[in-house]
């Protein structure tokens, strides 16, 4: 089950007495457990029936004689039991000893006044442990993993629903590429759009504009996107800007090849029939990233694709055996692709 489905769920105020929440996106783990906890128990209640243990500390057989208790003076206890990474092939320092088979006989049969929640910020189990096959057959299992593009545009749009403000699709999408994966970063600006917008009741493409930062990886969008339209006088803007910020030329050389790599890539996965959610996941990047290659790939030709890169390796290596100046090789390289493309 993703985080959306099981978010729904527990909206539902349908509660099960086991849980499983796995995998890499902490943010993911850590909202849907305060969800769990805020469905099961009022607030009042929390002190004496909200019980943690971390198993990097904590024997788990402590965790299961709490779970085996009845909730004082409430109808739910919920017991946390975190980094339970005896589910993975971890080898983990200074292991505690866990009584194990305690612990499948508890998950064969959960005690019914108890909402038990196990969680690892680990992309993958252990799938031969007998105790990782029990708790998968018996509890409900969230994977942790980043969104990918649908599911992020939706989150985004329930986010703002419950604020009473709309969104727009190309507001979404800059905020997307912009935010990228990190949902902490994406929750902090989305905050904030919501607040600037106000009284408008409505988030544009313009205010993402204007309110998120980019980082450097955001600007070679940028870059690449004035260089392939002709706008010279922007994209040297923006290049003077990144050696403003201290970023180093060879870096930037180095993701406007990645750029240029990637429009080649899905110029020729286009036109094998893959689609853009294909694309994104055959190069393993987000949608967002494969929408705007596929707008500037039309631009260029392969041959032309394929100069640039041959321009790029030719300036990393002047630049990487000395024969001129850092930033101004990547200057004439960029003047030249004006004339490329």
């Amino acid at each position: 089950m993703n985080y959306l489905e099981l978010a729904r769920k527990i909206q539902q105020k349908t509660i099960d007495p086991l849980y499983l929440l796995y995998g890499p996106e902490d943010f993911f783990i850590k909202d849907i457990t305060e969800k769990i906890v805020s469905a099961a128990l009022p607030p009042e209640e929390l002190d004496f029936n909200y019980s943690i243990f971390d198993m990097k500390e904590t024997p788990v057989e402590v965790a299961v004689a709490e779970g085996e208790t009845l909730p004082f003076f409430g109808e739910k206890r919920v017991v946390l039991v975190k980094n339970c990474y005896f589910l993975t092939a971890v080898k983990q320092k200074n292991d505690i000893e866990h009584n194990l088979p305690l612990f499948e006989r508890y998950i064969a049969n959960p005690f019914q006044e108890t909402v038990m929640i196990v969680t690892v910020p680990h992309e993958k189990l252990d799938e031969r442990k007998k105790i990782v096959k029990a708790l998968k057959k018996h509890g409900t299992v969230l994977e942790a993993f980043p969104f990918n593009g649908r599911d992020m545009q939706e989150w985004l749009a329930a986010f703002y629903a419950e604020r009473q403000l709309h969104i727009t699709v190309d507001a979404k999408e800059r905020l997307m590429q912009l935010a990228g994966q990190d949902m902490n970063r994406l929750i902090s600006e989305s905050e904030k759009l919501s607040l600037y917008a106000g009284e408008e009741r409505e988030i544009t493409a313009g205010m993402v504009n204007e309110l998120v930062p980019r980082n450097l990886e955001n600007n070679i969008f940028d870059l690449v996107d004035h260089v392939v339209r002709g706008r010279a006088e922007q994209a040297f803007r923006v290049y003077y800007d990144l050696l403003k910020q201290n970023e180093e030329p060879v870096k930037i050389l180095t993701l406007l090849a990645r750029q240029f790599r990637m429009i080649l890539h899905v110029t020729q996965l286009k036109r094998k029939g893959y689609s853009r959610q294909k694309i994104a996941a055959q190069l393993k990047v987000h949608p967002y990233a494969v929408k705007i290659a596929e707008a500037q790939s039309p631009l260029f030709t392969e041959q032309k694709l394929k100069e640039i890169l041959i321009e790029l390796a030719d300036a990393d290596y002047e630049i990487k055996t000395g024969k001129m100046a850092k930033s101004l090789r990547l200057e004439m390289s960029i003047s030249r692709f004006m004339h490329v493309t």
